[in-house]
């Protein structure tokens, strides 16, 4: 497994998984997310590979050289459930061993997709993230803030979204 930058070749893949993976009210224009990382310093568009087939998708933007905010992650819906997210999760926890944060969306408010809500988070708490007990309002939803560590920290998260052009709000989860 390898997770490396788009290319021409990967990019229609990369858009099928995005579109996907993720509600309307949470995708950014897939232009501007092109041109975001290849003019932001430290924002990455990447795929995840297994033998050179497109399995996942992941964009995030560095903290520095060890740590890194996860604005998505998302593997293939044919091979979801195998595995394949969890060990791209550990390559990433590898290349950013000071940390990596990431929003799950949040859950216990009788969402139309409460189920799934709940099983990405209870992923996540699986591969190693811990809850930082913050709420993230930003792109019309509002997210619990997910770390591996405790060094991640809320400003740190902020400078990021700041980075990505996304307003954000954090306040303490009840």
């Amino acid at each position: 497994m390898e997770i490396i930058d788009v290319t021409p070749k990967t990019e229609a893949d990369w858009e099928r998984i995005y579109l996907e993976a993720f509600p309307e009210y949470e995708q950014r224009p897939i232009a501007d997310l092109v041109a975001m990382s290849e003019q932001q310093s430290g924002t990455r568009m990447q795929v995840i590979t297994d033998e050179d087939q497109v399995i996942g998708v992941l964009y995030l933007c560095e903290i520095g050289v060890a740590k890194a905010f996860v604005l998505y992650f998302a593997m293939d819906v044919a091979i979801q459930s195998k595995g394949y997210g969890s060990r791209a999760l550990a390559i990433l926890k590898e290349r950013y061993p000071e940390g990596l944060i990431l929003e799950a969306e949040e859950t216990g408010q009788q969402a139309e997709n409460e189920e799934q809500r709940v099983k990405r988070y209870a992923f996540y708490m699986r591969n190693g993230f811990q809850d930082k007990q913050l709420l993230s309002e930003n792109s019309g939803g509002v997210f619990h803030l997910l770390a591996t560590t405790k060094e991640v920290s809320a400003t740190e998260y902020l400078q990021a979204m700041q980075t990505l052009s996304i307003d954000a709000v954090i306040r303490r989860a009840q």
